[in-house]
């Protein structure tokens, strides 16, 4: 086990915990702890892909969407977010993802 998963399973912190699986969900082989990442990070998606949005990772925003269902309300919390931070590849990223899973039913494009 490495100081990192030590200190994942010691910490009370739910930030640092976070903060640490957030790191290690794309760096860690062994399967048992990548599992256990993703599971944890699967109950704390929305604070998770909010971190992610506000640390511009594109990349591992891309993984995190996955292994986890998101619901229409979610996806339009983490579109605002990305507007409001100006992270125009992340939101190009949900917008097409909202797209593809919930379509823009509630929009006139009409010209």
């Amino acid at each position: 086990m490495d100081s990192c998963e030590k200190e994942f399973e010691s910490a009370s912190q739910e930030a640092r915990r976070l903060a640490i699986a957030l790191k290690r969900f794309t760096e860690v082989q062994d399967p048992v702890w990548k599992e256990k990442y993703q599971h944890y990070l699967s109950l704390r998606f929305r604070p998770a892909i909010s971190e992610l949005i506000r640390q511009d990772d594109f990349l591992r925003i891309q993984k995190l969407c996955q292994f986890v269902s998101i619901t229409e309300s979610a996806l339009d919390t983490f579109i605002e977010e990305a507007v409001r931070l100006h992270r125009e590849e992340i939101l190009s990223f949900f917008l097409e993802f909202q797209k593809d899973h919930f379509g823009f039913h509630d929009h006139d494009f009409t010209f």
